[in-house]
């Protein structure tokens, strides 16, 4: 163990860094799972936020497209696999 003052604030950043995120209850601003107080709005949770998150609340790196972007991708897709073997 070394004889180093601990840093809070480093220790803070760190656990930011890499917390998973939920949208708070009251806001629906995206904040740190482990928060006990909602930055944004100010809310403070009994436990930690990601207890209060809806379940089904999709983290932000797992949006899923609109189904019009699907649609219209298949769409273009089609036109060129009828262009590439000239059905059209």
């Amino acid at each position: 163990m070394s004889d180093e003052p601990l840093n809070f604030e480093d220790h803070r950043r760190r656990r930011e860094e890499n917390a998973s995120t939920v949208r708070c209850a009251r806001c629906g601003k995206w904040i740190v799972a482990t928060a006990t107080r909602c930055p944004e709005c100010g809310i403070h949770f009994q436990g930690e936020a990601q207890d209060f998150a809806a379940e089904g609340d999709p983290s932000p790196g797992s949006r899923r497209a609109p189904a019009w972007v699907v649609v219209i991708a298949l769409l273009l897709m089609l036109a060129m696999l009828v262009g590439v073997l000239g059905l059209g």
